[in-house]
């Protein structure tokens, strides 16, 4: 009977935590934009869900800012792994001159996207390219250097010759440093 109910117990706490991390995703399934330095990221992808997820080694999500560098420097990567699998895709932008919330642009400030997928064979984005086409922004919408917290939205698209195109909506971020 002790058996039965510790079962029960453990099955119980693990359905109230799932139910509480599923909650803590908007009906998108994307993390809330928050700028609490919850250390979440998150967009569409061609219209579907995108959160990092997965290890090879390394941690899936990270920032790096240096105030004092550059006038400022920043370059957020993640990556999205599938489980007992090589594929992958990878995403990371960066920038110098940044020391306040701000909406940045691309060709302003160094302002750069690569987006990296395994899906796509030679179709590699890098807004440095000259093959590719890169719209969009990201807007620091929080640097707070006394609780390292840098917080923000984006939105890309990138397109190249024979490739399908990447379209990143609802972007947000809100990581600590």
């Amino acid at each position: 009977m002790k058996t039965l109910l510790l079962s029960l117990l453990v099955i119980l706490v693990f359905t109230a935590a799932n139910c509480r991390k599923q909650n803590d995703l908007e009906p998108n399934g994307l993390p809330p934009a928050t700028q609490e330095g919850k250390n979440t990221l998150g967009f569409l992808l061609n219209g579907e869900s995108w959160t990092p997820r997965g290890f090879n080694g390394t941690a899936n999500l990270s920032l790096y800012y240096d105030p004092t560098f550059r006038g400022g420097v920043f370059n957020v990567s993640c990556y999205n792994r599938e489980t007992g699998s090589s594929n992958r895709q990878l995403l990371g932008f960066f920038a110098d001159s940044v020391q306040q919330g701000q909406k940045l642009q691309f060709g302003k400030k160094n302002f750069g996207v690569e987006f990296y997928d395994n899906y796509q064979i030679n179709c590699d984005f890098s807004s440095s390219d000259k093959l590719v086409t890169a719209e969009g922004y990201c807007e620091i919408t929080k640097i707070d250097k006394v609780n390292g917290i840098f917080s923000g939205k984006f939105e890309f698209t990138l397109k190249k010759e024979n490739c399908k195109a990447i379209k990143i909506t609802e972007g947000r971020f809100d990581l600590k440093f």
